[in-house]
């Protein structure tokens, strides 16, 4: 539990940081002034504002890990798609031409 807490109040910080920040964005495209905000003493975050927060930087590996799942989830289901096609067309128009493992006899009396 006390990971979800310290979680939840990060994340309310960067909440509260980009509130601020949008605040200040209205204030300097409006004419009336901005709310005052909070003294940074009481900030909770310490993140600094021109350095993106850590939750928004990616993970190189972790990246990289997640790309090559999604590559061979994407494989296995092409395939599995081709496989099925060709038991779809198999079935549907050659169920009573049997093309393989058929016996030697009817082959010589085609003949």
């Amino acid at each position: 539990m006390s990971d979800r807490l310290t979680e939840l109040r990060r994340q309310r910080a960067l909440l509260q940081q980009h509130a601020d920040w949008l605040d200040q964005e209205i204030a300097g495209l409006s004419d009336r002034p901005a709310a005052p905000t909070p003294p940074p003493a009481a900030r909770t975050s310490s993140v600094s504002p021109d350095s993106p927060p850590e939750a928004y930087t990616a993970d190189p590996v972790a990246a990289v890990r997640q790309v090559r799942r999604g590559c061979l989830l994407y494989l296995v289901a092409a395939l599995a798609l081709l496989g099925a096609m060709l038991l779809t067309i198999y079935l549907l128009h050659y169920r009573d031409r049997p093309l393989l493992f058929m016996e030697r006899s009817s082959t010589v009396e085609n003949r």
